[in-house]
């Protein structure tokens, strides 16, 4: 489960990210970067019925909430990546316990936030299916990564810390 969450987290940022991944990369990566864009762009147009219409407004809107996400979760995970929960004091576990309670709000805001900012572009019978159809496509979209053999990130070491995130 967590290796999952991590390649998810790494498929949903390297999309993301792609145009700044497309200057510092050779072709061959940018294509396959580009592709896999691509592939998650028409997966969700295919589970939600996106219309182009609908479309072209839809994932800046939504893109912005998953940058937003990401960004969220990457700090919460940085502040206690060199803690392991195990190791924690009573202290550090109720600030750990405070962060974890304010992460998953964020989360909650954010997801409400865009799907505000959703209902003038997409009906609310599209919006109740995103998470399920969220689901679909980060599956999709690892067989896909695997499939065109996406470059891995360069890690730094975390012997010793904790990867639990929420």
């Amino acid at each position: 489960m967590k290796t999952t969450f991590k390649s998810i987290i790494f498929i949903i940022a390297l999309v993301l990210n792609s145009k700044i991944y497309a200057q510092t990369s050779d072709s061959g990566s940018v294509k396959k970067v580009s592709e896999v864009a691509s592939y998650r762009v028409n997966l969700f147009k295919k589970k939600l019925q996106l219309t182009e219409a609908e479309a072209n407004q839809f994932f800046p809107i939504y893109d912005a909430y998953i940058s937003d996400l990401t960004k969220s979760k990457k700090i919460f995970r940085n502040k206690w990546k060199k803690k392991p929960i195990e190791n924690l004091s009573e202290v550090d576990a109720t600030e750990y316990f405070n962060d974890a309670l304010l992460l998953q709000q964020k989360e909650v805001d954010l997801f409400k936030n865009c799907s505000d900012k959703l209902k003038s572009v997409i009906p609310m019978t599209k919006i109740v299916r995103l998470a399920s159809a969220e689901r679909e496509v980060r599956l999709k979209l690892i067989e896909k990564a695997n499939e065109v053999k996406l470059p891995k990130s360069k890690k730094k070491s975390t012997k010793g810390a904790s990867t639990n995130v929420n």
